[in-house]
């Protein structure tokens, strides 16, 4: 059955989480890499580049308790608290008034990452049952 009954629903849920998925990685992972040489001549920091590596760092060791959390919680809690994360960490980042709190920033923004980096939340099943994955 398709345009209408129960399967037409999670088709129309699908494409709000994957834009999430999207736009979290566009933002938070590749964005840095095409504002490093402007944030670098703006303010004269010359470690940009080990805050973002240091975010990277911390994706990778918080990616354990973020897995657990997704076999416990799903999808759906992981990804949303990733994003609210990110958009915590985001205009801290383009705030920061000294290279301590861009630092933190992207420290946060890396916790993001983990978060954000899991497969996008699925919508119920057709059936109604727990979400597929």
């Amino acid at each position: 059955m398709t345009g209408t009954g129960v399967r037409s629903r999670p088709r129309a849920a699908l494409p709000a989480p994957c834009a999430i998925q999207i736009t979290s990685w566009g933002i938070v992972y590749y964005a840095f890499p095409v504002l490093n040489p402007q944030i670098t001549a703006a303010t004269g920091w010359s470690t940009t580049a080990a805050a973002f590596s240091g975010a990277l760092l911390i994706s990778a060791l918080t990616g354990i308790p973020v897995g657990r959390i997704l076999d416990r919680r799903g999808p759906r809690t992981v990804t949303t608290t990733g994003s609210v994360l990110g958009v915590l960490a985001v205009p801290a980042i383009a705030s920061a008034p000294n290279l301590i709190a861009f630092t933190a920033a992207w420290l946060l923004a890396g916790v993001a990452m983990a978060a954000t980096s899991t497969s996008p939340p699925s919508p119920p099943s057709p059936a109604g049952g727990a979400p597929t994955t």
